[in-house]
C-alpha cells in the first residue's frame, strides 16, 4: 500500500476547505456577522439544516466503517493475507497508524487547546476562558474538522493512481462541507474550522511517521 505524500497533494487535498472558507470571508463577512447570518438562514431553511445535522453527526462516525473495512480485508486469514501476507500487513499498520494520530491529535492535542485557549463558541459569551472545561468555550479548534482531515488525507494520498484524483477530490470536498457544516450549525467560528484543518493535516503527517516506523519495524523482523 503506496502513499504518494508530497506537499501538492496536501494542498490540493485541503483547497476545497481553503475555498470555502475563503467564501464565507468575502461573501458574508466574519464574527458575529457570520453568527447571526447562519442562524437565520437555519431558520429559513430547515431541510438543509436538517441533512447538515445528519453529516456534522455521522460525516466522521463513516470513515470509521471506510478505515474497519480496510483492516478487515487485510486482517489475518483474508485472501489478502494469504495472496500478500506484506501488503495485508502494511494495511493492517495503516490502520493502525491512522488510530494512533487520531487518538494523540483529535483526541488528547485538540482537548488540551480547547480547554487551555478557552475560546467562545459562536453563541456563547464573547470573552474567553482559559482553562475551561466549559464546552461553551472549548471551540477553538475544531474537534471535527480535525478529525475530518486527518482521515481524508491519508486515504487520498493512499488512493490507487487509476481512481486517486477523482476520489481524493470527493474526500477534500466532503472534509469541506464536514467543515462548513459546524460554521453553518452555528457550532464553530470560521477560524476554529481553520485551525483545525492545520491540526487535523499534522494528525495525518504524524500517521504516516507512524505508519512507516511499524512498516520498516516489521520489515526489519522478517
Amino acid at each position: 500500500m503506496r502513499t504518494s505524500h508530497s506537499a501538492l497533494v496536501y494542498a490540493l487535498c485541503l483547497l476545497p476547505m481553503m475555498i470555502m472558507l475563503a467564501a464565507v470571508a468575502l461573501c458574508i463577512g466574519t464574527g458575529e456577522t457570520v453568527t447571526t447570518f447562519f442562524r437565520a438562514y437555519r431558520y429559513q431553511h430547515p431541510d438543509l439544516t436538517y441533512w447538515l445535522t445528519i453529516l456534522t453527526d455521522w460525516g466522521n462516525p463513516f470513515l470509521y466503517l471506510v478505515y474497519g473495512t480496510i483492516y478487515a480485508r487485510a486482517a489475518k486469514g483474508s485472501v489478502l493475507a494469504a495472496r500478500n501476507p506484506q501488503e495485508a500487513r502494511s494495511r493492517r499498520n495503516f490502520v493502525l497508524a491512522w488510530i494512533i494520530a487520531q487518538l494523540l491529535v483529535a483526541f488528547l492535542l485538540v482537548r488540551i487547546f480547547k480547554i487551555t485557549i478557552g475560546s467562545p463558541r459562536p453563541n456563547a459569551d464573547g470573552t474567553f476562558q482559559p482553562f475551561s472545561f466549559n464546552s461553551g468555550h472549548n471551540s477553538l479548534p475544531s474537534g471535527h474538522t480535525t478529525e475530518i482531515v486527518g482521515s481524508v488525507l491519508p486515504l487520498a494520498c493512499a488512493a490507487k493512481r487509476r481512481a486517486g484524483i477523482l476520489l481524493s477530490a470527493l474526500l477534500a470536498v466532503y472534509a469541506a462541507l464536514v467543515g462548513f457544516s459546524r460554521i453553518y450549525l452555528g457550532q464553530h467560528h470560521a477560524s476554529d474550522v481553520f485551525f483545525g484543518t492545520l491540526t487535523g493535516a499534522f494528525s495525518a503527517l504524524l500517521m504516516h511517521t507512524v505508519w512507516t516506523h511499524l512498516n520498516r519495524k516489521n520489515n526489519d523482523a522478517n
